[in-house]
């Protein structure tokens, strides 16, 4: 028989509302707030005039209760599913199907993440949290040995969670291998450890390491080195508010309010340069998926959500929703196709809604770009007649979806230019074609 303890309940609903206006506050100004790392490069971006990203509206869950903190994973969303009667649920939601199922739970059930057929989520009990991971194709449990640990994060094989065992002042992040069944701790210190992040093949977690909840905080990353051990550092110095880090094993994101405004940053983990996005107003919860990254945006009152395309330096908007503010998004990029999910409030609670769309393609942009470079040389009619037609060429195969016949004409492009050197092209002008040719062709995935 399941137990449905008062004090449990109050802790659940704490829990919940505490989780939710977390992330719908204006973070604060903090009076640590100052330059920490030292920025690779800042790139510029104005949200008015973003040209919309097309997509396709999706409602993933707008019960009656409260929808929250969804998660996503190609066509598999995970959320929490709060009915207002002191009951709360982890489901997960086909959306290709339909499909929308419960994670078999005490009810007390919140916090979850999703990686292939695995939800990991939060159980609420007397004698304290456990972290739990439910199969969706065998219907199975796992559970996370031990007690007080919550905030699961799930990529491949690797659960990351916070452990408040140690300390309720001082949480540490640890790992569950659902391989080996070991739990390895990442941190052991007297600093407030939280908001672990995996990516999505479980070979790094990055999360926030503060003096203080939420003030004097540091970004940090493990990173696998060798089956099953991770080798732990700073991405950022310990100063200012960085908040919510996010990975997907080759870019890490999150916000800082150094510059005296919440903007978004990202730095690529294997070589640590940093960029940042300086957009005017407060920006919150980044998320990185297949060189896209998503994050909300506030315009006067409310917030919206942006797609930062790390190619082709470009913003997209998202959503332009006046009087809403979209919030708990996240982003993931599945065989060329995006997902952001995504809660808002609906008719006096919170829904989960998404949107779908095919990834931004950069192609056509750097076609542009070739031409453009081969305008500036003024190459002979003949010449310039030549190398165009076979770049026009390729463009036309790309729009018919026919990726071999334009990688052919970008060879064909190549090979001109490469018997023009020193001829009709000097030898830096064709070094410079030939570069840009084959950078289209990687785009691409010529072989």
């Amino acid at each position: 028989m399941k137990t449905k303890p008062g004090i449990i309940r109050t802790h659940l609903r704490m829990l919940s509302f505490l989780f939710i206006a977390m992330t719908l506050i204006v973070p604060l100004r903090s009076q640590f707030a100052a330059p920490v790392a030292t920025t690779e490069s800042t790139i510029v971006l104005q949200t008015d005039g973003a040209p919309v990203l097309p997509t396709t509206a999706e409602v993933v869950s707008n019960e009656l209760g409260n929808q929250t903190n969804p998660h996503v994973q190609c066509n598999s969303v995970s959320y929490t599913f709060d009915d207002f009667q002191g009951i709360s649920t982890i489901h997960y939601h086909d959306m290709v199907t339909g499909a929308d199922n419960v994670v078999p739970g005490n009810q007390v059930d919140l916090l979850s993440d999703i990686s292939g057929s695995r939800v990991a989520y939060t159980e609420v009990t007397f004698t304290g949290d456990t972290v739990r991971i439910f199969d969706t194709t065998s219907q199975t449990q796992t559970i996370v040995p031990g007690l007080k640990r919550s905030n699961p994060s799930i990529g491949g094989n690797i659960v990351a969670f916070e452990d408040w065992g140690i300390s309720v002042n001082a949480p540490q992040v640890a790992i569950y291998d659902l391989n080996t069944g070991t739990v390895t701790p990442l941190s052991n210190d007297s600093l407030v450890n939280f908001r672990p992040t995996t990516s999505p093949n479980g070979d790094v977690v990055v999360w926030d390491k503060c003096q203080a909840f939420g003030v004097n905080c540091a970004v940090y990353a493990a990173v696998e080195t060798t089956p099953g051990v991770f080798t732990t550092r700073a991405l950022t110095e310990m100063a200012g508010r960085d908040h919510l880090p996010f990975t997907d094993g080759v870019i890490a994101v999150y916000t800082s309010d150094r510059s005296g405004e919440n903007d978004v940053y990202f730095q690529t983990l294997a070589t640590g340069a940093e960029v940042r996005l300086a957009i005017p107003g407060d920006q919150r919860r980044p998320t990185v998926s297949g060189d896209l990254i998503s994050f909300e945006s506030r315009d006067q009152n409310d917030y919206d959500i942006f797609v930062y395309d790390i190619r082709s330096e470009k913003l997209y908007r998202v959503t332009n929703t006046p009087l809403v503010s979209e919030t708990l998004s996240e982003i993931d990029v599945c065989n060329g196709a995006g997902r952001i999910v995504y809660s808002i409030p609906g008719d006096g609670s919170f829904d989960v809604d998404a949107v779908s769309f095919q990834r931004p393609s950069v192609v056509d942009d750097q076609i542009d770009d070739l031409m453009s470079l081969m305008g500036s040389f003024n190459l002979p009619p003949g010449t310039t007649n030549s190398l165009i037609s076979k770049l026009q060429s390729a463009r036309t195969a790309i729009d018919s979806s026919d990726t071999a016949t334009a990688c052919s004409y970008l060879t064909a492009f190549t090979n001109e230019c490469a018997a023009q050197s020193g001829k009709k092209l000097t030898t830096d002008q064709a070094t410079q074609l030939i570069n840009s040719a084959n950078t289209i062709k990687t785009s691409l995935g010529c072989q």
